[in-house]
């Protein structure tokens, strides 16, 4: 079989301004049920044969069926007369491929946010989504937090105190709020949530943050880690789980309609974390969790990894897979990290330091070398946001320094975004081998980010986010959403494989992809960023991740690619049909 790949014609579907609209749909029932109701569910068929149709084991290998025995692939191309009595699955010409892994995503976060959210429905102005929050918060008790999402602004730091008094007057003087840009990178609060927060006008800039100030006070303008300071102490800490829980089973069950069967779930962001993996196992106990979740912490500091395994909390279904550390801010804002000015005549953002000299400032909390010495002595896998040429070599120079000194790697590092990554620092990836990992959202970077970036870069965004190059080098794959950045839309896999196979339109700056390539970095290559054995391929003893497209992928041109174009089927999680019912 070869595989496709074919240049087409570029269609940018934005049918959702805002990720405000997309969290909207937490209360939808987008599917009635996506697992069993009660907490016993029926149990799984001992046997099930899947056939008639296109089956892929892995992205280069069609079978005639496929056997599952108890979650597990048993048999491959087997005598169906041998097995009596085996459920059959008759797939009728429809095409069965490994789950799909989405390797980067925030739907917890999404949901915490979610729950205290007012629908901004697209709305950019952020006074007018500060009226529309400020009359939620006349409806709540006095404390409780009340979010808005969605503005965009050219420059960020250009935030005064007049404009925060305005916020003020309409949010009261009882209610704690942020205000979220589109990417979830700056936020606007007012000035209840910075005094439950303890900022004030002496507050220091944490690393890879900036409160923004006018004439020496803070005027609720926040940059990239510096909402951490008022997510975490005045609006993450008062949600309640069970508020949280119905947005949670909203867009899980969301994602396997996508065709997903497991997430790396990046829980916490710069506006702070989000931690409620104890969530994820009460659903999975409840039997209403649709797919497996790989989870990740963010952490700010070294003192954050002493002692962080939690993989003795690990459930069948939910599984933790190490850390995550924003090393420089999103390119969308012009916050990644470079050696060149943007255009509005910064560096950009970074949080961590690479060198003794400057621990003067910061101390040794944030070196990135005592960082990565750290994480492989507790053997702990590591994800990092990178979009600056800078961030990047800070990372692959740490990993170099640590797998020199200790000979080799324990864990496995994903690099995610590196929008500006140089051809020398492709070369460095590839020379590290498998254990270093390219995490890529071609439909949020070549598609729903495309203009900010050519805005910030100029001249030095045309080739960004380079994946192809990457590709070429023999350096993993593994695809992902970025959803919380990014909009419910662009995160079905057929629309990500769409926009790769076109280059999003302009194939001379993003060398398009290959469908080959695109289920391999949706199977292999996202289950790379976890820590899970024997998934990503419907081999011999793996487990029996199956979702099922109505059309052949490989057969389509990208122009009958987008969201649920072909349909998705039905998912299957360990041999467990999930969709539909």
């Amino acid at each position: 079989m070869q595989a496709y790949a074919k240049d087409g014609l570029t269609r940018r579907e934005f049918l959702v301004t805002s990720a405000t609209a997309s969290l909207a749909l937490g209360l939808s029932p987008y599917l009635q049920g996506c697992a069993n109701d009660s907490a016993d569910p029926t149990p799984t068929p001992k046997e099930t044969l899947f056939l008639n149709g296109a089956i892929y084991v892995d992205a280069d290998h069609k079978v005639a069926n496929l056997l599952v025995r108890d979650g597990i692939v048993a048999g491959i191309d087997v005598d169906p007369d041998h097995y009596p009595r085996a459920e059959r699955v008759d797939l009728g010409g429809a095409a069965a491929y490994p789950g799909f892994n989405d390797s980067h995503v925030h739907l917890i976060t999404m949901a915490v946010a979610g729950s205290i959210l007012e629908p901004t429905l697209g709305l950019e102005d952020p006074l007018a989504i500060a009226a529309v929050v400020g009359n939620r918060c006349k409806k709540e008790a006095p404390g409780t937090p009340v979010m808005g999402h969605g503005f965009k602004l050219e420059d960020y730091n250009d935030w005064t105190l007049a404009d925060l008094a305005k916020i003020d007057e309409l949010t009261g003087d009882t209610c704690p709020v942020m205000i979220a840009d589109q990417l979830g990178h700056s936020y606007i609060v007012n000035s209840v949530a910075m005094q439950m927060s303890g900022i004030d006008d002496d507050t220091p800039d944490p690393p890879g943050g900036v409160i923004v100030r006018k004439e020496g006070k803070a005027t609720g303008m926040l940059r990239e880690t510096a909402g951490a300071l008022v997510g975490n102490a005045a609006i993450f800490s008062r949600v309640q789980d069970a508020r949280v829980k119905p947005y949670a089973i909203g867009l899980l069950n969301q994602w396997a309609k996508m065709g997903y069967t497991s997430v790396m779930d990046l829980m916490g962001g710069p506006m702070g974390r989000t931690m409620k993996p104890e969530l994820c196992r009460e659903l999975e106990r409840e039997g209403l969790l649709p797919l497996r979740i790989n989870y990740a912490y963010t952490f700010f500091s070294l003192d954050d990894m002493l002692d962080f395994d939690q993989t003795k909390e690990d459930s069948p279904w939910v599984h933790f897979a190490g850390l995550k550390l924003f090393v420089d801010g999103a390119a969308g804002q012009g916050g990644a990290w470079t050696s060149w000015l943007n255009t509005q005549g910064n560096q950009g953002l970074h949080a961590i330091n690479t060198n003794d000299e400057e621990d003067q400032k910061y101390g040794e909390q944030y070196n990135i070398y005592r960082m990565l010495e750290k994480s492989e002595e507790l053997g702990l896998d590591m994800h990092y946001h990178v979009g600056g040429e800078l961030a990047i070599d800070a990372v692959l120079s740490a990993i170099e320094a640590v797998q020199q000194q200790n000979g080799a790697l324990r864990g496995k590092h994903t690099l995610y975004h590196l929008g500006l990554i140089t051809d020398g620092q492709i070369a460095r990836m590839s020379a590290l081998g498998d254990r270093v990992i390219a995490g890529v959202q071609p439909s949020l970077h070549w598609e729903f980010q495309q203009d900010e970036t050519a805005y910030y870069y100029g001249e030095h965004a045309r080739g960004s986010y380079p994946y192809r190059k990457l590709r070429d080098a023999g350096v993993t794959l593994a695809f992902s959403t970025d959803y919380a950045s990014n909009i419910v839309p662009l995160c079905w896999p057929t629309e990500i494989m769409r926009i790769a196979l076109t280059g999003a339109g302009d194939p001379a700056a993003n060398p398009p992809l290959t469908m080959r390539d695109m289920i391999e970095g949706f199977t292999v290559g996202g289950y790379a960023t976890t820590r899970e054995a024997r998934v990503g391929k419907l081999h011999l003893g793996y487990k029996a991740d199956i979702v099922v497209y109505a059309k052949d992928l490989y057969t389509l041109k990208p122009d009958e690619l987008g969201p649920n174009e072909p349909a998705v089927l039905s998912t299957w999680v360990e041999g467990r049909q999930i969709l539909p019912l």
